[in-house]
């Protein structure tokens, strides 16, 4: 039982990785298709940004929820919508003190704190969903 719990453990972990990259690619090309149809001006970009998020947050959800955690939201979609978008803000959050942190404080190239910032934040995203998002009725104590 143990090891089936870890392979689908693995699995979904790696699914969740590659949910991320589609999700990133997707806020990257929104970002840039929005901020030039906006002018491609300073004033735009945060727009722009926003933009880009949140297409990869609903794209992060649709296929979390549906092909990493295989759950099943009928009847829940905007509590469980809400919940993957709580656990995305936060890591946002996340995002931004660790970048500051490691650029501002140890001296870090903010390319360098990104990645710190991306990899911790990684886990936070997937625990997070996991265990509360797309928690199994099984897996509830």
């Amino acid at each position: 039982m143990k090891e089936l719990i870890n392979k689908i453990f693995k699995i979904e972990i790696i699914r969740y990785g590659m949910v991320g990259v589609l999700s990133t690619a997707l806020d990257y090309l929104f970002l840039n298709l929005s901020h030039t149809l906006m002018g491609g001006v300073n004033q735009t970009l945060g727009w722009a940004t926003a933009i880009g998020f949140c297409v990869g947050l609903v794209n992060g959800y649709y296929f979390n929820s549906r092909w990493t955690f295989k759950y099943n939201t009928k009847g829940q979609e905007g509590k469980k919508f809400g919940q993957f978008a709580i656990i995305s803000l936060v890591g946002l959050a996340l995002t931004e003190i660790i970048v500051l942190y490691f650029a501002n404080n140890v001296g870090h190239d903010k390319n360098i704190a990104k990645l710190i910032a991306v990899i911790i934040v990684f886990f936070w995203n997937f625990f997070g969903n996991k265990m509360w998002t797309f928690r199994q009725k099984s897996e509830k104590k």
